[in-house]
């Protein structure tokens, strides 16, 4: 019976090696003639780590719009030399000067700051300057360059007739978008669907008066129409590819696809020009003015805030072998492979540390010290047998058990990415604490208590 109990304390006592190798070392293996550890890096939040500080700004450019003797609009790249003087040359700003107003500067933040959820940018903060408009966006983010492309979009979607170039559908006759495909017999076909306001539905009314029986240009089919966004052709279709249901408007935006690839490729289009377009066109175009690399001075500080922890831990190692001597040594045994554990879990989980997660495993190992010190306190009790002093010490750590999910539960609601981190981390430490401690150290003390 003692060979067994024996087998077992060692059994334990390997596991817990085991785990503590593994969260502080990692499991390394060697790939290309290099060992790469299996864990995931470490991620950090963006007050310790790199961010990325890009502006945008309202563009105060112009346009140069010619105009012919009958005052239509020509096509600029028609414009030679030779011939410059026989239009009217207008320069219209891109934004006239009523747009700029506060209103519309709001209404822009808004819109981008929808925009960066559509991204899924992880961590970001939005400034605004009342006066001159401009946005200021600090992101810790790996697609930086998506970010810049899409955020000062019009995001202006319309359907134009070819030939006279008139818009018979724009961004302000429908509510929202979105994409899809349609199998026919031997081939794909995909579309945009548009929720038309009455506007909308008005103009679909009307679009036989958009038909033109002359072809302006040879390269176009006839009654063909253009679908657009911000100034961009989608896609070239007939009045045939148009549907209206109620006030349900298809567009087709490709037909005759074959291929999974081509039919993904397409609805991925469609898709960034729905969702752009359903959150809106912004009010003012916006054009990327700065872009600026920020190391994070407070960063430099945490190899100082993780060797002060490891001082903690060495500390409360100490003063539980000092005081209850070879239970003290199996209870720190327990504690290490609970850190271990803790630590393995915030590489699977990718939580984000920041400096708060450091204040937040300062409290998680003095409760795992607090939650261990009971234990082998309540042990010591000679009178009651070993599984009620077990009881008796989570009992009296009750308060701080109840304490620590309050906590965890309020920071993980919160807004900001830091302080949410932390509630998780709070979160798998109190659990880890609980049920490590139960698994490994209880387990260990246990065999080596007399009364049981």
């Amino acid at each position: 019976m003692k060979n067994s109990k024996k087998l077992k304390l060692i059994l334990i006592i390997l596991i817990c090696i085991l785990i503590s190798l593994v969260g502080i070392i990692g499991i390394y293996t060697k790939s290309s003639n290099m060992y790469k550890n299996l864990l995931p890096e470490y991620t950090l939040a963006s007050d310790i780590s790199e961010t990325t500080i890009i502006e945008f700004k309202p563009d105060t450019s112009v346009e140069k719009v010619y105009y012919d003797k009958e005052g239509k609009k020509v096509d600029s790249s028609t414009i030679t030399e030779e011939n410059k003087k026989d239009y009217d040359l207008k320069e219209i700003p891109i934004n006239p000067e009523e747009n700029y107003n506060l209103f519309n500067y709001n209404e822009s933040l808004k819109i981008m700051e929808k925009r960066l959820k559509l991204l899924e940018a992880d961590e970001y903060r939005l400034d605004l300057d009342k006066k001159t408009g401009i946005i200021s966006l600090t992101v810790e983010d790996n697609y930086i360059e998506d970010i810049e492309s899409i955020l000062p979009m019009e995001s202006k979607l319309q359907l134009i007739d070819a030939n006279t170039k008139d818009v018979i559908l724009d961004y302000s006759d429908f509510t929202s978008a979105e994409s899809n495909y349609a199998s026919l017999t031997l081939e794909y076909i995909t579309y945009i669907t548009l929720k038309l306001n009455d506007s909308g539905i008005e103009k679909v009314n009307n679009f036989e008066n958009y038909k033109t029986a002359e072809i302006v240009d040879e390269e176009l089919e006839k009654n063909a129409i253009l679908l657009m966004f911000d100034d961009e052709k989608i896609s070239e279709i007939s009045y045939d590819d148009i549907l209206l249901n109620g006030k349900t408007l298809r567009v087709t935006t490709a037909s005759g696809l074959t291929s999974e690839t081509q039919i993904n490729s397409q609805l991925n289009i469609d898709a960034i020009v729905c969702k752009l377009s359903t959150i809106g066109k912004m009010p003012l175009v916006y054009e990327l003015s700065a872009e600026k690399l920020v190391k994070n001075d407070l960063g430099k500080y945490s190899n100082y805030i993780i060797i002060s922890l490891s001082v903690l831990c060495v500390i409360i190692s100490v003063v539980l072998i000092i005081k209850y001597r070879l239970n003290g040594v199996l209870a720190v045994l327990g504690f290490v492979s609970n850190v271990a554990l803790f630590l393995i879990i915030i590489r699977l989980t990718n939580i984000k540390i920041s400096l708060n997660c450091y204040a937040g495993a300062v409290g998680l190992i003095l409760f795992n010290f607090y939650l261990i010190n009971n234990i082998l306190n309540s042990i010591k009790n000679v009178e009651k047998v070993f599984s009620e002093n077990v009881k008796n010490a989570y009992k009296k750590t009750l308060d701080v058990i109840v304490v620590m999910l309050i906590i965890f539960i309020v920071f993980s609601f919160s807004r900001m990415t830091v302080i949410s981190t932390m509630g998780l981390l709070l979160f798998w430490g109190w659990i880890v604490t609980i049920l490590g401690t139960l698994t490994f150290t209880v387990p260990m003390l246990a065999i080596t208590t007399k009364k049981q």
